[in-house]
């Protein structure tokens, strides 16, 4: 025994950076406090408030995504109420569920010392700003991350049980094909985590003998069955989501043109924000030899993930605009596997340091005012995230005034913050591409009508312009923030209101 501890407490230095325990927690109820305080006094970004007005309109799917995100916030809603609690109380959720999943991992990494590796677990996923920002905000990605890892750590038991020529449990196999679901059910994205493990089955010596039993093609099937809503929404909307999806986002002819910008873009925005300390644990992950066993195949899953996920993204920066974190489940499944990769303790810290004041910069900078303008400069994407209440009241009135029979904006994400704000469901989106609103867009109400449509410098008047018979503008409303001016918003009245063709019947 006394020949063991020394290598025991080498394991233990290794697998948490030898990052002591009260460090950790201190960085830990740090970081809770900055996310309750993003939580809870950030005002809902545009796509949050969309994602909020799918659960006031529940149906199978929806036109940009799978439906389970938007269930869930209907469901918040209900229980909560409209509020900022009510709407982000869901990440809450799903935050403490990937807690869940990490203890997990953390037992079968180090089952002696589980609440150390624990710790070191959640702080280094926590201070990647990508993951931390998308396990706050209500996009899809809270979700995502937590089905996923439930999902990949399930999967990895069996399969790492499996290996080891034992007996894997049929509960794990279906307890992972069951998140694998869920997760397909949150974003086409989980599409790479199924094709992940089915090579992964297929390709290793150790795991082929699965392939002749039926319990890996019941697993798969009930993974496939509960993507039934989503493919009965597609078919009954001529498949618009799987078209928005492969072309339509990216615009005609995008595969046409080598876009080096983009790609740049898409490259050093990855390595900044997923945390670029974390790139030589990240190349290791790919040089690491493997056992068959669970660390083994977790890493093997977490290789084949980053290939497919990361590796289509990056085609696609080459020609259209692509969004770093699209490819977060690359991340997420490396992280889990941080203590077997024997990560240096002055990359660890200088990865804990460099998130938390990026997090803290990041947080200030949408909860008290926009750090640009301070500066002298201006950041209107963050912009639009202020004065929501006092927009609401600006509008309510012009809308009392003028008698108008409909209420818009010129792009959806306003229309849904204004929606939240009102608290109403009726408010509709002018928008240059498909959306929701084509769906909720009550035409048979307004055709022809007067609407009152809120602008701000991000929307397309161009369009707006061409739904009308005329256009008027009739006030504007500039938000500030202790002096700063950060966003003006304008007022118009149109009249005649001609609302566009679309085959996104609601018929559900």
């Amino acid at each position: 025994m006394a020949d063991k501890r020394p290598n025991d407490k080498l394991i233990l230095e290794s697998a948490t950076a030898g990052l002591s325990v009260r460090f950790m927690i201190g960085v830990l109820l740090y970081l809770a406090l900055v996310k309750f305080a993003a939580s809870f006094l950030m005002q809902p970004l545009g796509d949050e408030a969309y994602y909020w007005l799918w659960g006031q309109n529940l149906a199978l799917s929806y036109f940009d995504h799978p439906g389970l995100a938007g269930w869930l916030l209907g469901l918040t809603d209900a229980v909560f109420g409209t509020s900022l609690f009510g709407l982000r109380i869901a990440s809450v959720l799903t935050a403490v569920g990937s807690l869940w999943v990490l203890w997990a991992y953390a037992g079968r990494i180090l089952p002696q010392h589980q609440h150390r590796v624990f710790l070191f677990l959640t702080l280094m996923i926590a201070a990647s700003p990508t993951l931390f920002v998308w396990s706050t905000l209500v996009y899809h990605d809270h979700l995502l991350i937590f089905v996923s890892l439930a999902a990949m750590y399930f999967f990895t038991c069996y399969l790492g049980d499996e290996a080891q020529n034992k007996a894997g449990s049929h509960s794990h196999l279906y307890l992972g094909a069951f998140f694998l679901g869920l997760a397909g059910l949150t974003k086409y994205s989980a599409v790479f985590m199924g094709l992940a493990i089915a090579i992964l089955v297929i390709g290793h010596p150790k795991l082929r003998h699965l392939l002749a039993k039926p319990h890996i093609y019941l697993a798969g099937t009930l993974t496939i069955a509960m993507q039934t809503p989503t493919l009965i929404w597609n078919l009954n909307k001529d498949f618009a989501s799987f078209g928005f999806h492969f072309n339509d986002r990216h615009g005609a002819q995008w595969l046409s043109e080598f876009n080096s910008d983009s790609f740049f873009n898409f490259v050093l925005v990855t390595l900044l924000l997923f945390g670029p300390f974390l790139v030589p644990p990240f190349v290791r992950l790919f040089r690491q030899s493997t056992n068959a066993d669970f660390f083994g195949v977790g890493i093997w899953l977490a290789r084949l993930v980053t290939v497919m996920s990361t590796g289509t993204f990056m085609f696609i920066s080459l020609f259209s605009f692509t969004l770093w974190y699209w490819s977060d489940l690359s991340y997420i499944l490396m992280l889990v596997m941080l203590p077997v990769l024997a990560m240096r303790k002055w990359l660890a810290l200088s990865h804990i340091w460099f998130g938390v004041v990026v997090i803290s910069l990041v947080c200030a900078n949408y909860t008290i005012v926009p750090i640009a303008n301070v500066l002298g400069q201006r950041d209107i994407e963050a912009a639009t995230v202020y004065g929501w209440h006092e927009i609401a009241d600006f509008v309510e009135q012009a809308e009392q005034k003028h008698k108008t029979d409909f209420v818009a904006a010129t792009r959806f994400q306003s229309a849904s913050q204004l929606s939240f704000a009102m608290q109403r469901t009726d408010i509709t989106a002018i928008e240059v591409r498909p959306s929701q609103f084509d769906i909720w867009e009550d035409r048979a109400r307004i055709a022809g009508g007067t609407g009152l449509i809120l602008q701000d410098e991000f929307g397309h008047m161009g369009e707006t312009q061409k739904r009308f018979e005329t256009l008027e503008k009739i006030g504007e409303f500039t938000v500030e923030r202790f002096g700063y001016e950060l966003l003006t918003y304008e007022l118009y009245l149109g009249t005649n209101y001609k609302p566009r063709n679309t085959n996104l019947i609601a018929d559900e």
